[in-house]
């Protein structure tokens, strides 16, 4: 569950960003307890579009933080001696990219304000992503995953955002060689719908 002062660093990132009309979306642990699940965690991930870095980069400067390491796509921040926390983008740069940052709900919560969260499709696509493209932090990607589809099966998840779309799940797992891994975790869904009442997807 982020901090009191996460949820703060949030708002004023939130703030700044919206004011200088800069589209993001909350992604990782955060989205995760904002579809149903609090879960600890010491950083802000959120995505945006790659072609806006240069804006990004002087706003956050303003707010006191400097870039430690950046690639085409992502780019990791810190604030000095850590005080404001460590803020994590990922930049969209296609059309299924850009798809996914439109879609994204705007949700009012009672902590954390009101900030736009992607679709739980989405994350569960970013989620695979991440495997793919980092192994070596599957385990926490996969438990994430694992989690959520709890949440789904038992129907915890706010009704303002959109039931999942397995098509597109799977075309994504596809695309990322992740099918064995969806197919395992849904079929374990529906075994404990056989155990446990209707899992309706």
């Amino acid at each position: 569950m982020p901090t009191e002062k996460l949820n703060k660093v949030l708002e004023i990132i939130s703030r700044n960003l919206t004011q200088n009309k800069i589209p993001f979306a909350v992604v990782g642990a955060i989205a995760l307890g904002l579809y149903g699940f609090p879960r600890f965690t010491s950083d802000i991930d959120l995505i945006t579009e790659g072609r806006l870095w240069p804006e990004l980069d002087s706003i956050m400067k303003k707010l006191g933080y400097s870039c430690y390491q950046k690639t085409d796509v992502f780019a990791q921040f810190e604030s000095e001696l850590g005080a404001m926390g460590y803020i994590d983008f990922m930049f969209v740069n296609t059309r299924d990219g850009l798809d996914i940052l439109n879609r994204s709900v705007l949700v009012e919560d009672e902590l954390l304000g009101k900030v736009p969260v992607v679709q739980p499709t989405d994350y569960i696509i970013l989620k695979m992503m991440a495997i793919a493209n980092n192994p070596d932090r599957s385990i926490k990607d996969k438990a994430d995953i694992s989690t959520f589809i709890t949440l789904y099966r038992n129907r915890l998840l706010p009704d303002y955002f959109e039931p999942l779309d397995m098509s597109r799940i799977h075309l994504f797992a596809d695309r990322f060689g992740q099918t064995k891994l969806i197919d395992k975790y849904f079929d374990q869904a529906s075994s404990d719908d056989d155990e446990n009442g209707p899992f309706t997807l």
